[in-house]
């Protein structure tokens, strides 16, 4: 992952309750960084799914309700936090596109789990997963946000990809929070072939697999306490029901192509939409 100190965090919004609760979270993540935060709303053209000739006045009817949904999140951003850096910007486009643009520009991209028209699509439906599997930085969907701090960060380790961007950011947010890491793998396996593979020669544990993986990062954040659990069962049930004592729950995708909302996978699918607390897909 490249350095984002200096980046804002932005966060999407449509006015809805769940945007709302997107928008305070990503507050408290740029103050927690002191960075700045960016709040945008995507307004899209008014033929997309509509009659081809608007009512006189909508573009511009609409562009003042994009002004209100943006000032009232502003004002909610700041409540609190004076401090706070906070610009907001009206984006006119089409909403999975004019969020994977604007996802390059910032540290992360910040959603809220339930929305209004075009964003009731975008999250936790198939526009999230093309947006979390083409985005270049990570994608923090807001849902099930504790009422109080849990004191965790839970992520997701995989062994057949790259973990460096997932754990660099989990390391990170562990640091930042004053938080201890927990780390899982879930091998998901019979225990017949758990039991010939442990007969191989060649075999790894994976719980020793998963302690060789993470000395790079203890070495680099001494500070930050971690714990190791492998289970055998299948990662999405395994991250859901960690994400029950988490603050955050951090996974990977390796979605790049046209294809990326399928490459996200069946675990990145089921935890946006049961996960107990925010999620945050990161690409390796």
């Amino acid at each position: 992952m490249s350095d984002t100190s200096q980046q804002p965090v932005i966060v999407g919004t449509d006015g809805s309750p769940a945007s709302n609760a997107a928008v305070v979270w990503a507050a408290d993540e740029a103050l927690r960084e002191g960075r700045p935060l960016r709040i945008v709303h995507v307004q899209e053209p008014w033929t997309l799914g509509l009659p081809d000739i608007p009512p006189p006045m909508a573009d511009e009817a609409r562009s003042v309700e994009a002004r209100e949904i943006l000032d009232e999140a502003a004002a909610l951003a700041a409540e609190g936090r004076p401090e706070l850096a906070v610009e907001t910007e009206n984006i006119q486009g089409e909403t999975v596109r004019a969020l994977r643009l604007i996802a390059e520009q910032g540290g992360e991209l910040v959603l809220g789990s339930r929305g209004r028209g075009r964003f009731a699509e975008l999250l936790l439906g198939s526009t999230t997963l093309q947006v979390a599997g083409h985005a270049v930085r990570p994608v923090v969907v807001v849902r099930g946000a504790p009422a109080s701090r849990r004191g965790e960060i839970v992520v997701g380790v995989a062994f057949d990809h790259d973990p460096t961007g997932p754990l660099t950011y989990a390391f990170e947010a562990a640091r930042r929070r004053g938080a201890r890491l927990r780390a899982v793998h879930a091998w998901d396996v019979t225990d017949t072939f758990a039991r010939q593979a442990k007969e191989d020669p060649s075999f790894v544990d994976p719980l020793d697999r998963l302690t060789e993986m993470l000395e790079l990062w203890r070495s680099r954040y001494p500070e930050v306490k971690v714990a190791e659990e492998v289970v055998n069962e299948h990662p999405a049930s395994t991250l859901t029901d960690a994400s029950a004592g988490a603050d955050l729950l951090v996974v990977g995708t390796h979605g790049r192509s046209t294809l990326g909302s399928l490459l996200l996978g069946s675990v990145g699918h089921a935890v946006l939409h049961h996960s107990r607390c925010p999620v945050v897909i990161v690409p390796v």
